[in-house]
């Protein structure tokens, strides 16, 4: 008789491994680009299953991190895996910074256990394809198995697409969120960049919204002056300003007010004098400069 091709998947199921289901789902999920595409191209640092909370730095730059199926948490219910890559940079006693600057996607515990069932579904009939009877099935059997592997192999993505929809980060209030996102075609970076309880903003800032009226409150009162490199790391550092995806827009929001006079920016110089710009373009070198400060012109006297 011809053997029964769902009668050995299902023995085969019972005998796939849980540590070789694990070792597979991490694999996929590695390679499943639609957790990062559009990522890179917006210029975000990625990180795809880090080990440890070091491996995401807390540099102020924007990090977007895809947590192992170990972090998997619910909506309103962060992992303590999660709660750590947050919180934490090398241990408990190093929290971390930059808090606002990072964006976590976990999966959602329903979601992995469906995607567990994808890949165990996926393993077995791998197995049964290995099966020393199976080379001595027909052509059309061979077929059938084959499409069988090819079915159950191509479901494992889709799987891993719907299973990360758990989205971790701070709230404007400071506290940390775990909320669940609506994933479709549209890569995941996408979606959450979206969705307006990640507070992202990809626009540009204008110079006026940097100036103490402005609706940012980054200037204390009575001050005049501010590090610049402060401002720049002031969005990824507090949580009641939007999270932004690259520094480098607010410094160009910085140069682009000096050259239009909402304030001007200098560099102190060894013998306690300054070098002013205001009203004109700043180099790439002086935006560089290690300490380098934003004034407010009422407050700035002029070197040339």
């Amino acid at each position: 008789t011809k053997p029964n091709l769902k009668q050995m998947h299902s023995q085969a199921l019972a005998r796939v491994s849980p540590d070789l289901v694990e070792m597979t789902l991490r694999e996929m999920t590695s390679r499943a680009q639609q957790l990062t595409r559009g990522a890179n191209a917006a210029g975000v640092r990625v990180h795809t299953l880090p080990a440890r909370p070091r491996d995401v730095d807390d540099d102020g730059e924007f990090r977007y991190a895809i947590l192992a199926p170990s972090a998997a948490s619910e909506a309103g219910k962060p992992s303590a895996e999660a709660r750590r890559f947050l919180e934490e940079t090398t241990g408990p006693d190093r929290p971390r910074v930059y808090r606002n600057a990072v964006l976590l996607v976990t999966p959602s515990k329903d979601g992995l256990e469906l995607l567990r069932g994808r890949v165990r579904d996926y393993l077995a009939w791998q197995e049964v394809d290995g099966m020393p009877e199976a080379k001595s099935f027909d052509e059309n059997r061979k077929a059938l198995l084959s499409g069988y592997v090819k079915a159950s192999r191509d479901k494992v993505p889709e799987a891993v697409g719907q299973a990360y929809n758990i989205v971790v980060t701070v709230s404007s209030k400071g506290e940390m969120e775990a909320f669940r996102v609506t994933t479709g075609g549209e890569p995941l970076f996408e979606t959450v960049k979206k969705d307006k309880r990640s507070r992202i903003q990809e626009s540009a800032i204008s110079p006026e919204a940097l100036l103490p009226e402005g609706p940012y409150n980054l200037w204390r009162t009575g001050e005049t002056s501010r590090r610049a490199s402060d401002l720049v790391r002031a969005f990824a550092q507090f949580p009641h300003l939007p999270k932004m995806l690259r520094q480098k827009d607010i410094v160009d929001t910085l140069a682009l007010g000096c050259e239009q006079g909402n304030f001007v920016l200098r560099v102190p110089r060894p013998d306690k004098t300054y070098r002013t710009l205001w009203r004109t373009r700043p180099t790439e070198t002086d935006l560089k400069e290690r300490d380098l400060e934003v004034v407010l012109p009422e407050a700035a006297e002029l070197s040339e």
